[in-house]
């Protein structure tokens, strides 16, 4: 039997908390607060976006928890043991009730990962679970198909949600965030444990929150209430901040960060963002979607199937002068997948890829594209820090090589509509990392060749396959042993590095801007957790 022990250990190598004097606690304040993106929806199942999971979390408590270190610990379960026979034990803790004032049980646990499983963007996460059983009234087991060496840090991303709220208001079943016309209810509404409740959501415009006086947890801040209003244009977010319109910003431009240092009555906190950004290749279709010749004619290939032109494009393309150039040094160049800080991240396979526009060009020509091709690269504009500017850097520099790139700015909503009804492209800007914090995610979400039966590849957007690197997969996500683990960890990663899986950019160093009256500290996962706030 192995019982899971959590880790308590702070982030004092990177957060740079500024603590603040004066406090005043227990006084009921209101947070204005905004970011880039609005949620996609109130329900915590449908999307694994990280604004709408950062958002939701307010509401809905977790099966386990995700401390501010982004270490796992108690959540609405309050300990949990492997059985063996693939099946781990959650014991759940009493007392805790809904908003509307109903008891959780063990029933809503079931309800809630039985339901998540089901979604298709949390397939990676959950997909392997066979069934939830109730032990006793306190009690759940949670049986695999195979064993999961990982479930409890899985469960960082399981929302737990009312049965009977879902049953009454018709959303049982997970309702389709990509169609068109769609209003279920639990997009707009919620019913959760969490430390705040949801008093509105206007989709697009802003999100208010109300603290939950019944929360069962500590609230060691004084928010009282709280409004979410994204805001995607840069100097309109900063301006909103600088004015007093707003308490605090995420995603505080790259550009402004001295500018609001330099402010009476401002400061920032910093901390390396668990993401990573990177640009997908399609590796799957026959005849890659947006790709031409140099007359205009759509090429009846696709030339991103081909190894040597995969490595071209990252020997073409300096991700750390788009580091120092474009994130003005606010990142660190990546070489490998994941992101530093997540379980199974191996630093020295991260040495480093070199920039060699002429060995690009003649892994081109041995490609048979001797005068390169033009493509279209699908940028999400306002998603992710500098976003445009990193992908007109990547078409200046693609453009040495002769591929002319055609940078396509939409905004996020449409961007994932794109993806998640598609996927849509063969060439575009995205950010992952994997959703529990280890980078067996990484590989079973983002790398691994796209399988419903497996829940594999369910963010694998660019539909890249490998065999070798799912027969990594396989034996990692069955695998206990931690010196096994470690070593699977490195062949999967040099696998996708040497097979350019994509090609990575860089780990962005996340940024908020906020008041002096404003006391919290910024968090890897992006999440700011109200109950935290304190202000004065």
């Amino acid at each position: 039997m192995i019982r899971t022990k959590w880790l308590t250990t702070l982030c004092a190598t990177f957060c740079m908390a500024t603590a603040i004097s004066g406090v005043t606690q227990g006084v009921a304040a209101t947070l204005r607060y905004g970011g880039t993106t609005p949620p996609l929806t109130m329900d915590p199942h449908v999307t694994n976006d990280f604004v709408t999971a950062a958002l939701v979390r307010q509401i809905y408590d977790t099966v386990v928890d995700l401390k501010d270190d982004m270490q796992i610990g108690p959540g609405i379960a309050s300990e949990w043991t492997y059985q063996g026979n693939n099946t781990w034990r959650f014991k759940i803790r009493d007392g805790v009730k809904f908003h509307d004032g109903t008891p959780l049980t063990v029933d809503d646990v079931i309800f809630s990962i039985m339901r998540q499983k089901g979604s298709p963007l949390y397939t990676a996460l959950f997909g392997g679970i066979k069934e939830a059983v109730k032990v006793d009234d306190t009690s759940v087991d949670v049986i695999s198909s195979a064993p999961d060496p990982i479930l409890p840090r899985k469960m960082v991303r399981l929302f737990v949600m009312s049965q009977a709220w879902a049953k009454a208001n018709n959303v049982e079943k997970l309702p389709d965030l990509g169609a068109q016309g769609t209003e279920a209810y639990s997009l707009r509404h919620a019913n959760g444990t969490g430390p705040m409740q949801l008093v509105s959501q206007d989709p697009g415009r802003k999100t208010v929150f109300a603290r939950n006086a019944n929360y069962w947890g500590p609230f060691p801040g004084n928010v009282t209430e709280a409004i979410y209003t994204p805001i995607g244009a840069a100097p309109t977010r900063v301006a909103a901040l600088l004015s007093g319109e707003l308490d605090l910003i995420t995603d505080l431009p790259i550009q402004d960060i001295e500018r609001v240092k330099s402010t009476p009555g401002f400061h920032i906190e910093q901390v390396p963002q668990q993401l990573a950004m990177f640009l997908e290749l399609d590796g799957t279709r026959d005849v890659a979607l947006d790709i031409f010749d140099k007359s205009g004619k759509p090429l009846q290939a696709n030339p991103l199937k081909d190894v040597r032109v995969r490595k071209a494009f990252a020997l073409a393309i300096d991700s750390k002068l788009i580091v120092q150039r474009v994130m003005r040094n606010q990142a660190v160049p990546l070489s490998v997948g994941g992101a530093y800080g997540m379980d199974g991240f191996q630093k020295d396979l991260d040495t480093g890829r070199p920039y060699d526009v002429q060995q690009a060009k003649k892994l081109l020509t041995e490609a048979g594209y001797p005068d390169g091709f033009t493509i279209q690269l699908n940028c999400p504009l306002e998603r992710y820090t500098n976003a445009d500017e990193i992908c007109r850097a990547v078409a200046s520099m693609l453009a040495r090589i002769g591929v002319e790139v055609r940078v396509k700015g939409m905004v996020w909503p449409e961007f994932a509509r794109m993806l998640v009804n598609g996927p849509s492209s063969s060439f575009h800007l995205i950010g992952g990392a994997g959703n529990s914090g280890d980078i067996q995610d990484t590989f079973v979400s983002i790398m691994a060749t796209r399988d419903k039966a497996k829940g594999r590849g369910g963010t694998n957007w660019a539909l890249w396959t490998n065999a070798e690197f799912d027969a990594v997969v396989d034996e990692l996500v069955q695998t206990f042993d931690p010196a096994k683990r470690t070593e699977l960890y490195r062949k999967g990663l040099t696998i996708a590095r040497d097979q350019v899986h994509g090609v990575y950019l860089f780990q962005p160093m996340l940024s908020w801007g906020m008041k002096d009256t404003v006391n919290v500290s910024a968090r890897a996962d992006a999440a700011v957790m109200l109950q935290n706030v304190k202000m004065k």
